[in-house]
């Protein structure tokens, strides 16, 4: 009787019903339904996209699932302000002593919105988990593209350290993007753009399920090895805990997507503001000197951009000399240095890692992190016997441990330094007082994602994200205290949160061989939406033309320095050469480093589309680095095109995908000979050779 009972109950979910409609909202375009089963619905034009729960956790292990729970109310709401206007439903469900409350917002624009609340009524609620959107195995009866074993997913870092690359991936358990991704169809293009709209607490991701094929989570709480961390996201506490709000909607190309997602972000958290508006056009020292850097060599660099490369600058003529990782060097020399490039027009770069530093150095005073040498302002603080007593604090005392006391390991040859310590704030309010005392114009930021490593934080409450967001927020204040504008970029650092630089650097290190223009064009590929949206331009990192002293390989050939060159100029952008100009060195290097500025650099063609700043967009979102990128600016229309072979090889494209007109003509940024094209693109390049292409077209297209 007992196994007939045991079978009647199987068969009867097998039977089961179809779920029914308990409350829906709806605007012109969207509608989000919520069904009898814990889930809600998803359409778009009428149109079934996909269904989703909601789910949390605490400490101890009681989980709350909204397929599991019992829904104990609901009611809409309008909603009226950022990112949109729409209509909202709030859901509160009950399972155990857990209550988890989920409010979906449906805008105008069709995309959807889902955040949770997680309340404890045993205790106190604390969790370090909470997943405001996760679609369970596809019915069948939303978007095919869910079924599909092709179906691809964007995979994205959550930072731009140890040379991480944007990915597009298949299903495969338990990999995941950081903050945002899109689940698409390579062919069509057409899919769904899930991504958090807040940083301010939480680690995001979301992952594809490791016990249901075909599932993915959306979820607050990740701490990995993505994620450099080897302690659990710290636990967030209160009555009533939130998740931070996911944004979903189903997007015909998910390249507009992707910038829809851009744009809603930067309508919540805008992007750093940069009144100067201009590309910055200059020189950093570390490829092409790394430590072995002098005075002399910033001075050439200047020197030689002013008098050699008169049309690699902004649009006011002006370019930036910067010096990276410039450790020793007198302040007094320094000082004199930039006075004279601000006198003859040119502007100062440094560089600063406040978020670590290196395992040996744990015993030096933090008066050394500050700087060495003599003060060049009152208000800088001095490094003398005479030392107030805190400023004698070791920074290994500021090295992040865990939670049993022990130094968190080095992540990339540095430990992180625990950003919540008062001391660390006086430590990092100093440099910046003494760079902004200095003159600097330009200050590279490196080693940020130190400043976001989960461990037992002096502040005991934040999460590493909370920690890294307090940095951010101490630095900002510190720069913004500046008479001058000073342009921010951050180096190694996540990509979210954001509005602390006016430029990220788009990957890690960067070279001038064949393969670190793929590792440039990679990030375009996948990120160009970042460009003018959370941050004013994306940094493809310095751009070596002949010879790297990091890199460890031999010159780089003539093509190769001309595609590296444009990758940097077609991505959004920011232009620092860094090759070695002289004085002093080996003078076969310099004259040939010379040589090929003055052939690339000087390029006004080029540097005119540099200029505009603006991202090109990949014309294929498929695995690996598409080798086409357009641009539409002001009914101008542009093509790069890339050979990634080491052989000559012919290169098509269809000028439709690309946004480009139909059938038109095209011929080489630099002129000559103007070809006929109708509906495919091509063209024929040498080994690892590059073109940038000017497109006049016989029909109209936004």
């Amino acid at each position: 009787m007992e196994n007939q009972e045991v079978l009647q109950a199987l068969l009867a979910a097998l039977r089961k019903e179809p779920p029914s409609i308990l409350a829906e909202v709806q605007t012109k375009k969207a509608e989000i339904a919520i069904l009898d089963q814990g889930l809600f619905q998803y359409s778009l034009e009428g149109e079934q996209v996909c269904k989703a729960y909601s789910q949390g956790k605490t400490l101890d292990g009681r989980e709350i699932d909204t397929r599991r729970s019992q829904l104990l109310s609901h009611e809409t709401f309008s909603f009226e302000g950022k990112p949109g206007n729409g209509v909202g439903i709030r859901n509160l469900y009950q399972q155990g002593q857990l209550q988890l409350r989920q409010e979906i917002i449906v805008y105008e624009n069709g995309a959807a919105t889902v955040q949770i609340f997680l309340h404890d009524e045993k205790e106190t609620t604390k969790t370090r988990y909470l997943a405001p959107f996760a679609m369970p195995y596809p019915d069948g009866k939303g978007k095919e593209l869910f079924l599909s074993l092709d179906q691809k997913m964007l995979l994205v870092p959550y930072d731009n350290d140890m040379w991480s690359r944007y990915e597009s991936a298949v299903p495969a358990c338990g990999r995941q993007s950081y903050d945002v991704t899109a689940i698409y169809d390579e062919t069509s293009l057409e899919g769904l753009v899930i991504g958090a709209l807040n940083f301010d607490v939480w680690k995001n991701a979301i992952r594809w399920a490791a016990h249901d094929a075909r599932s993915l989570t959306a979820y607050c709480g990740a701490a990995d090895d993505g994620t450099h961390d080897c302690c659990l996201h710290a636990p967030v506490v209160g009555e009533w805990v939130a998740s931070a709000p996911f944004v979903f909607f189903w997007s015909k190309d998910v390249r507009d997507g992707m910038e829809i997602y851009g744009d809603m972000c930067a309508s919540l958290i805008p992007a750093r503001p940069w009144k100067n508006g201009k590309v910055p056009f200059g020189w950093n020292s570390y490829s092409a000197l790394g430590m072995g850097l002098k005075l002399s060599h910033w001075q050439e660099a200047g020197d030689f951009m002013k008098e050699e490369l008169p049309n690699y600058c902004d649009e006011d003529g002006v370019t930036y000399v910067n010096l990276d990782g410039a450790f020793g060097l007198d302040q007094a020399e320094i000082k004199r240095t930039i006075d004279m490039l601000h006198a003859r027009g040119q502007k100062a770069g440094w560089y600063a890692n406040p978020c670590n530093w290196f395992p040996a150095g744990g015993d030096m005073p933090i008066s050394y992190f500050v700087g060495a040498g003599a003060a060049v302002s009152e208000n800088v603080v001095p490094v003398s016997e005479g030392l107030a007593e805190e400023w004698k604090t070791r920074i290994g005392d500021l090295f992040l441990r865990d939670h049993q006391g022990n130094i968190m390991p080095a992540a990339d040859g540095t430990v992180p330094l625990d950003v919540t310590h008062p001391m660390w704030e006086k430590m990092a309010r100093a440099t910046i007082r003494k760079l902004i005392n200095l003159g600097v114009d330009y200050i590279k930021l490196d080693f940020l994602s130190h400043g976001s490593v989960e461990g037992a934080h002096y502040q005991k409450e934040y999460t590493g994200r909370m920690a890294l967001n307090l940095a951010y927020q101490i630095l900002s204040e510190e720069i913004d205290a500046s008479e001058r504008e000073i342009f921010i970029s951050l180096s190694i650092a996540p990509l979210f949160p954001y509005f602390l630089g006016n430029a990220r650097r788009a990957c890690c290190d960067t070279f001038g061989h064949h393969d670190d223009v793929r590792y440039v064009l990679n990030a375009l590929n996948f990120a160009w939406w970042t460009n003018g949206r959370i941050y004013r331009f994306n940094d493809p990192d310095h751009v070596p033309l002949y010879l790297s002293v990091i890199d460890g390989r031999c010159a780089t050939t003539e093509a190769e320095a001309r595609s590296r060159y444009y990758a940097s100029v077609i991505s959004g952008t920011v232009m620092m050469l860094s090759d070695n100009y002289g004085l002093e060195g080996n003078s076969e290097v310099i004259e040939m480093s010379r040589k090929r500025a003055r052939q690339f650099a000087d390029d006004s063609k080029v540097n005119a589309i540099a200029r505009l700043g603006k991202a090109f967009v990949p014309v294929e979102l498929k695995d690996g680095t598409t080798s086409f990128y357009t641009l539409c600016h002001e009914g101008n229309y542009y093509a790069a095109i890339f050979n990634f072979a080491e052989e000559r090889q012919t290169l098509s494209f269809d000028a439709e995908r690309g946004r480009l007109p139909k059938s038109g003509t095209f011929c080489d940024i630099h002129g000559g000979e103007r070809i006929a094209y109708d509906q495919t693109i091509s063209v024929t390049l040498d080994g690892w050779d590059a073109v940038i292409l000017e497109i006049g077209g016989n029909d109209e297209r936004d």
